[in-house]
């Protein structure tokens, strides 16, 4: 029996301490779920996976800010950050709980493995005023020394390249503001995940392969250099390994992943993570797996991730396409709720359909360049068509050779390594334009201006 494929669109897992903003839905979201549309569209297998990102650091500092229950603040961000998706149409065909038991039983299985590797070790770990925290994550701040932005330690959120207490400058404690940390080496578990030189060498052979159209992330892994990441550090919140200390949540994202590809070809929900290995190898439909992510998350998505499913031999979880966004900026400022500059995706929702904001956020989905939003954008009216499910038959089948050329391209475009947001965007104004000319016969028009019709059903844009 010939093997069968289905293209797995994976997006970063939201952070339950807040509800979702532009940025967030410009990005990686939108992109994914256009992509997801035109691949159902034009009849190709395509799943799009994500979850919640319940065990960050983060999650517990911002609910002590609004003086809340930790796990009852998350639940009530997760379920804010559901309503965003729903009203943005952002459409997830499977969704992994992280909290579950039989998940935590598959990630416990997991770690078991990830610890018992060599490149697992246990190193001492720096604290500052409060030794029941780590120096990193949201309980660490410091300039990066790469691009000498302000960041949380371990990845920063500007350029995406790993900082830890040995590169980052200034290091401030933020509970306490202290500048003074010392050496504490009593981890009964590894403490740091080490990529050393051969680990470098394969990324950058294999990113010579894999589909990705960013220069930046191009320009991110030929620089690669070999790093250390925190693997378990000291904290109260987050999924627990030993008493007092917890899991750096990447490391549970990876495993979250392969959980939502296992369910998707119908593993039971109880399975383990060597069971999930065996049965992914063995299986008839291949996973594609792609990646839509910030480029500040570049370090995880194109670096550790890829590197994981390699150490731990599950290959198929190695990406074909890696799709990494650059900034929307909103006044000429990158969108960030920590600096103030933010329009929340719920304030607008509650104003705009659902079409105008998609189709608004398509415009400026900064795939490549860091694009600007305006709430303007939001009232200006569409040129195209209005959207119809009855021209699907005119979609599916087109007669004219004006016609056929476009569904042919489009076909061509949904593949995950050729699509683009704004690529899609300009092939609808030209089919629009071109419809409207005077160089249009009458089926031509007809045909092109249902078929246009029928993708903003599809696509709600």
């Amino acid at each position: 029996m010939p093997r069968q494929y289905i293209d797995v669109i994976l997006t970063p897992p939201p952070t339950p301490n807040g509800g979702l903003h532009v940025g967030h839905l410009a990005g990686p979201y939108l992109r994914a779920d256009l992509n997801r549309r035109l691949l159902g569209a034009v009849g190709s297998p395509v799943v799009h996976a994500s979850h919640i990102d319940s065990y960050q650091t983060y999650v517990a500092k911002k609910a002590r800010q609004f003086g809340k229950d930790t796990r009852e603040f998350r639940d009530e961000m997760t379920e804010l950050i559901r309503s965003d998706f729903r009203r943005f149409g952002i459409h997830f065909d499977e969704v992994v709980d992280n909290t579950a038991d039989d998940y935590r039983k598959y990630l416990a299985s997991g770690l078991a493995e990830l610890f018992g590797n060599e490149r697992a070790i246990r190193q001492p770990e720096f604290v500052g005023d409060d030794e029941r925290y780590g120096a990193v994550e949201s309980f660490v701040s410091g300039t990066c020394p790469n691009c000498l932005q302000r960041a949380y330690l371990n990845v920063c959120e500007q350029c995406g390249n790993p900082m830890d207490m040995v590169r980052a400058l200034s290091p401030v404690e933020e509970s306490t503001g202290s500048t003074e940390f010392s050496e504490i080496n009593d981890s009964p578990l590894p403490t740091v995940w080490v990529i050393d030189e051969q680990d470098v060498s394969w990324l950058q052979g294999w990113h010579l392969e894999v589909d990705s159209e960013n220069p930046a992330l191009v320009k991110f892994i030929d620089e690669l250099e070999p790093s250390r990441t925190t693997l378990t550090f000291r904290s109260d919140y987050g999924y627990e390994v030993a008493p007092g200390r917890v899991i750096n949540p990447w490391f549970d994202i990876f495993f979250a992943h392969c959980y939502a590809v296992g369910q998707i070809l119908g593993l039971p929900t109880d399975i383990s993570f060597s069971e999930f290995r065996s049965t992914l190898a063995a299986a008839e439909t291949r996973p594609c797996v792609t990646y839509y992510f910030g480029f500040d998350n570049s370090y995880y998505y194109s670096v550790l991730f890829p590197l994981l499913a390699r150490i731990l031999d599950v290959p198929r979880m190695i990406p074909t396409s890696l799709k990494a966004n650059r900034f929307l900026r909103i006044n000429g400022s990158k969108v960030s709720s920590s600096r103030g500059n933010v329009v929340w995706a719920h304030d607008l929702a509650w104003r705009y359909s659902t079409m105008a904001l998609r189709g608004a956020l398509a415009r400026v989905s900064p795939e490549l360049a860091e694009l600007d939003f305006r709430e303007e954008m939001l009232t200006q009216p569409s040129s195209w068509p209005t959207p119809s499910v009855s021209a699907r038959p005119i979609f599916d089948n087109p007669s004219t050779l004006t016609g056929k050329s476009f569904r042919s391209a489009l076909e061509r475009m949904a593949s995950p390594e050729r699509f683009s947001v704004a690529e899609l965007i300009n092939r609808i104004d030209n089919a629009v334009t071109f419809g409207e000319s005077a160089h249009a016969y009458g089926a031509e028009r007809v045909e092109l201006m249902g078929m246009v019709a029928h993708l903003r059903a599809v696509l709600e844009i």
